[in-house]
């Protein structure tokens, strides 16, 4: 399944790679399949239609989270905890790439963040502890993956907790100037 969501032939491929799972997956893992895919910028025209606007891979794995309608054809009901739950991640992961994209229209808060020593806050939970920010140093800007090569879409950093010892790989929308206001928009309301 990961070769067919990688597949770097054709984006119709993912796609179909991504309905396949929304249609036959388990619930409860559909997440853990798209979540790395959320803001895939990957450019792909879903409909025949000649005037119809070219869309993203992201867009349209986001679409399959939300919607229960696929051009005509009814997508399975999610059950009830796990639609509320994707719901309330899909929220925080926009507020993560509206974080990120705002890091990079701001030319001065990237240039902070890309000096090695600065004190920034990142995200940080494991099992034991929920998500919050802490404060950190970053060690080092990554900008493609030590192990396959392949360049990020956008740099990685890799930080230093002072209070726990531990490092971390964090994304840019996981962090922020340190003091600053780490939200970025209102959460909707529950249905």
């Amino acid at each position: 399944m990961k070769l067919m969501l990688d597949h770097v032939d054709s984006p119709y491929i993912r796609c179909i790679g991504f309905l396949y799972l929304r249609y036959a997956a388990d619930p409860s893992i559909i997440w853990k399949w798209f979540k790395p895919y959320l803001y895939d910028e990957e450019p792909v025209k879903i409909r025949a239609n000649v005037s119809s606007k070219e869309s993203t891979v992201g867009h349209f794995v986001r679409y399959l989270l939300t919607d229960l309608e696929y051009y005509g054809t009814r997508l399975p009901r999610l059950p009830i905890a796990d639609e509320r739950e994707i719901k309330d991640k899909l929220f925080e992961e926009e507020q993560i790439e509206e974080r990120a994209q705002r890091h990079l229209k701001d030319k001065t808060v990237m240039e902070f963040f890309e000096r090695v020593g600065s004190k920034v806050q990142a995200r940080y939970g494991d099992e034991d502890n929920e998500v919050t920010w802490y404060d950190a140093v970053v060690d080092r800007v990554l900008r493609k993956d030590d192990e396959t090569g392949e360049e990020f879409f956008r740099p990685k950093f890799m930080v230093t907790f002072p209070e726990y010892g531990n490092t971390e790989v964090v994304a840019l929308g996981d962090m922020d100037m340190a003091g600053g206001d780490h939200l970025v928009s209102a959460k909707p309301r529950a249905d």
